[in-house]
């Protein structure tokens, strides 16, 4: 299965977490994420070939495949990535900025896609979505309650979704109290 990760880049990134990180220290966080998204994929079973969509081709690590996108934010980049063909027979999407993301959360995803599974942020929005065929529901993302509208739109075409709930999958780090949420998930993993 194709693995879809939207990253906007680098420059101008993360600015909610600019209260506590520099430009610089933000660009390196957003290169940290998008490598441990990345592993995680690399490393699942059910993903085969992972497609980096982004505005910046640069900030993909040598030797993934880039989709250059316009820069007009995740919803019209992952839209562009499921008109490609190779997203046909199936795919993850998972968004760039889940640092704590595991293969086996891919898995279970890919897996439960009966034909659509996703894994909501802690804030309502839509951190991965799975679907067998790629085209089987056209997933919401850059929107206020992005897994809501994926759900609706789902039942809408006859399924009924998968909503996984996985603490890691759910952490994105967007704002200052996902950086505490994320170093809590991190020391009660280390427990």
């Amino acid at each position: 299965m194709l693995a879809i990760v939207p990253v906007k880049g680098s420059e101008g990134a993360k600015t909610r977490l600019a209260p506590l990180l520099s430009d610089d220290e933000r660009r390196e966080l957003v290169s940290a994420m998008l490598g441990d998204v990345l592993d995680a994929c690399a490393a699942a079973e059910h993903v085969d070939a992972v497609l980096v969509v982004t505005p910046e081709p640069a900030i993909a690590p040598d030797g993934v495949e880039v989709l250059v996108d316009s820069g007009m934010g995740h919803a019209q980049a992952i839209e562009l990535a499921l008109a490609d063909p190779r997203a046909a027979d199936g795919v993850v999407v998972v968004m760039a900025d889940c640092p704590l993301v595991q293969p086996e959360s891919l898995d279970a995803l890919v897996e439960a896609a009966d034909p659509l599974a996703l894994v909501p942020s802690g804030d309502g929005g839509t951190n991965a979505v799975a679907m067998k065929p790629g085209a089987a529901v056209r997933p919401a993302f850059g929107i206020e309650g992005s897994a809501g509208v994926t759900i609706e739109r789902a039942r809408g075409a006859g399924y009924e979704p998968a909503v996984l709930d996985d603490p890691l999958l759910a952490l994105d780090v967007d704002r200052p109290e996902d950086v505490t949420r994320f170093h809590e998930l991190i020391l009660a993993s280390a427990s």
